[in-house]
């Protein structure tokens, strides 16, 4: 190997060595922020449970609210991240709505991936892109408000948290709400009906903000994983350049040797 490869080894090892610092601080930052998420979706989770089980005390017999309804076309929710290098975690979320899309009439994406994606598709109605670092039930409720404009038939494709390692796609019928298997007789007040107006926005908005925060955990311990694989491939690859470099170094020195050697043999010939 010449002296120009060798410097160009050399190169490679270097370069690899930054990019592996790098990786190791990013995995590091999304190790520090999903232990901060988690700890606030497990408190999202109990929320969201807690307004599911009243859920199942509301009577919308007589309820005309479109999430009850189901009154619109079919719309499709697609959320994804804004950022990448969090491996395959957005092209698996685009995967499953390029595939579901065919059974809805509209396109709404929140993520500045899924907008990218979609920028060009007819279907696309409206597009939600860096709204937020942290969910939070503000800003769900807006985004629910903006949806109930168009329709009462909405279905949301999230990454679903699995565990560390596996985050999944999952579509999600978010309205029409379905009704509790079993109904219990109550006096209200305000009356039944206004009262299950009002309640079925707040529950949306409620199963949204979980679908946001869920994502968004998972999101973090996608880059995390990532990162942590982004990591060990460097130090592999160093690993062999290293020794592939040392051995070029090994043999050009040997070469060296026999060059000075069989040089100093003719001369003593002469």
């Amino acid at each position: 190997m010449s002296r120009g490869k060798l410097r160009s080894v050399k190169a490679r090892i270097q370069s690899t060595s930054s990019l592996m610092k790098i990786t190791r601080a990013m995995e590091m930052v999304a190790r520090a922020r999903v232990r901060k998420l988690e700890e606030s979706f497990s408190r999202v989770k109990k929320f969201a449970a807690a307004v599911e089980a009243i859920r199942e005390h509301v009577d919308f017999s007589s309820c005309e609210h479109p999430f009850v309804t189901g009154k619109g076309d079919p719309i499709l929710i697609v959320i994804t991240s804004d950022m990448g290098l969090c491996g395959a975690f957005n092209a698996e979320i685009l995967r499953e709505a390029e595939r579901r899309l065919k059974d809805f009439s509209g396109l709404i994406t929140i993520g500045s991936k899924a907008t990218a994606h979609f920028s060009k598709n007819k279907k696309l109605i409206r597009s939600y892109q860096r709204m937020y670092d942290v969910p939070s039930l503000n800003l769900a409720g807006t985004l629910m408000e903006d949806v109930l404009k168009i329709t009462g038939n909405i279905h949301v494709i999230y990454a679903k948290f699995i565990n560390r390692l596996v985050q999944r796609p999952v579509l999600l019928q978010l309205a029409p709400i379905t009704l509790g298997k079993k109904i219990e007789r109550y006096e209200y007040e305000p009356e039944s009906e206004k009262l299950a107006a009002n309640f079925v926005s707040f529950y949306v908005a409620t199963k949204l903000y979980s679908l946001l925060f869920e994502t968004k955990v998972s999101e973090m311990y996608a880059r995390q994983n990532a990162m942590r694989n982004a990591t060990e491939n460097a130090k592999e690859m160093i690993r062999i350049l290293t020794l592939d470099y040392n051995k070029a170094r090994q043999a050009s020195i040997t070469q060296e040797l026999i060059e000075i050697v069989t040089g100093a043999e003719a001369l003593k010939e002469q």
